[in-house]
């Protein structure tokens, strides 16, 4: 008898066992079924954002592309010539995730620039001055590797203050569409190639997980910068096509070039705005 008795304490004991089990989804291991709100949910629908990038193939966690605008007018006044214009440029880029706060990245891109040139020239035989003034499109294209290193980071990592050094490559085709370019830098001129170095701070904003906002800081820019004209020209009495090259360069300072702030004639050379995107895969 009381062997029968201990076998129904079992049975009852064994079923509390398996009812609670049955109400208790964290009891029943990693295949429990839960009930929420009139939907099913398993264990894996809360898995964090952290374990959702883990997941991820290496490529996807350390690949982003982005795109880049920059909208700006400029400002420049050399010997007998003043220019002022604007533009705009858009520049794709792709990046690698080198380490936390190491980045290293590629912009290609192109803009269209509209200018207003005024030069002044004096003659010789009267000594009068005269002015003449030019207006220029131009239509570029550039490459622009760069390394970027996170200074500080804010806001839960949302806020980032980097430095950005980048070397980048071009070439300018003008265009004259009105005045008389003879005697002016535009007289023959086919195309020219700027190259250079630049540092300036940049600042972003991660609004999420995959995008995340740029802005650069060019009026803050050090640097150099150079470039080459290349001249084509055909002498009207032989009829010969002569070519020949003309090199400039300049250190730049805040977006203004060093020989103008050390001739007490310093003004920033641009005025504008650098921004972007960046995605994540």
């Amino acid at each position: 008898m009381h062997k029968f008795y201990l076998m129904i304490a079992a049975v009852v004991m064994t079923t509390a066992v398996w009812a609670q089990n049955e109400s208790d989804p964290l009891a029943a291991g990693l295949g429990a079924v839960a009930t929420v709100a009139g939907e099913t949910q398993t264990p894996t629908d809360s898995v964090s954002e952290k374990a959702q990038v883990e997941e991820k193939p290496l490529w996807k966690q350390k690949l982003y592309y982005g795109y880049n605008f920059d909208i700006y007018w400029h400002h420049d006044s050399k010997q007998n010539t003043k220019e002022n214009g604007w533009s705009i440029a858009l520049q794709p880029e792709i990046g690698w995730k080198l380490k936390e706060r190491v980045y290293l990245g590629l912009r290609v891109g192109g803009s269209y620039q509209d200018a207003y040139t005024t030069y002044s020239q004096e003659e010789v035989l009267t000594g009068r001055t005269y002015t003449e003034d030019i207006r220029v499109m131009r239509g570029t294209w550039d490459v622009t590797p760069y390394v970027r290193y996170r200074l500080k980071s804010m806001f839960n990592d949302k806020l980032g203050i980097w430095l950005e050094a980048h070397l980048y490559t071009g070439m300018e085709f003008p265009r004259v569409t009105a005045g008389n370019i003879s005697g002016t830098d535009y007289d023959g001129l086919k195309y020219s190639v700027t190259y250079g170095c630049q540092v300036s701070p940049v600042i972003t904003y991660r609004f999420n997980r995959k995008s995340t906002f740029q802005i650069f800081f060019s009026i803050m820019s050090l640097g150099y910068s150079g470039t080459t004209r290349f001249y084509e020209k055909t002498d009207d009495l032989t009829g010969d096509v002569e070519h020949h090259r003309e090199y400039t360069n300049d250190i730049i300072i805040f977006s203004g070039k060093l020989k103008n702030l050390l001739a007490s004639q310093f003004t920033p050379g641009m005025y504008g705005l650098k921004f972007g995107v960046q995605k994540n895969f």
